[in-house]
């Protein structure tokens, strides 16, 4: 643990020397909130937390690289008794936010479009699989300063399966994001 955060550390340093020369827009951030899912009686509400990269391609897209892990709630019933857990789901893939400025001060909105992989798992029936899926909502962004920003988002995930169906969930997450070298 002691390695890890002096590594962050060391990084938080020095990436603004290297992305001030290069002309580089980097950051980092963090995320958590609700996944909410649609349409499905097998589980309930549950969390997501992930962390994410961000890379600024064009004036008016960040590309951010990310992974999120959910864990979904017991399912709740009146007619019967399930006792089934909720699934944990582990994406990984990479979103492309269109219309937010990366850094600065001040509110701006923006729409979410990305793709990755989601890995499914549920022990008690041995479901253990992964999927591309897609994901596409929107979000707004507060800039407090050039380096720090805080932002909110609204985004609906699709996991279509092999055999046919899918798994969708709606996510509302806040988070924080760190610029380097702004």
């Amino acid at each position: 643990m002691k390695k890890a955060v002096v590594l962050i550390v060391l990084l938080l340093l020095v990436c603004p020397l290297a992305t001030a020369q290069t002309g580089v827009k980097l950051g980092v951030g963090v995320f958590g909130g609700l996944d909410a899912p649609v349409g499905q009686d097998d589980q309930a509400q549950g969390t997501v937390f992930g962390f994410r990269g961000r890379l600024k391609a064009l004036p008016i897209i960040t590309l951010e690289p990310k992974i999120a892990f959910t864990s979904f709630g017991e399912p709740e019933s009146d007619i019967l008794t399930l006792n089934l857990d909720g699934s944990k789901v582990t994406a990984y893939g990479i979103d492309a936010t269109l219309g937010a400025p990366f850094g600065g001060k001040g509110f701006s909105m923006f729409a979410v479009v990305g793709a990755g992989f989601y890995n499914v798992k549920r022990d008690q029936t041995d479901q253990d699989e992964t999927n591309l899926g897609w994901s596409a909502g929107l979000g707004f962004n507060i800039g407090f300063t050039p380096l720090i920003s805080a932002d909110v988002r609204g985004v609906a995930h699709v996991i279509p399966y092999d055999d046919g169906g899918s798994k969708k969930s709606v996510t509302a997450t806040i988070g924080v994001n760190y610029n380097f070298g702004m």
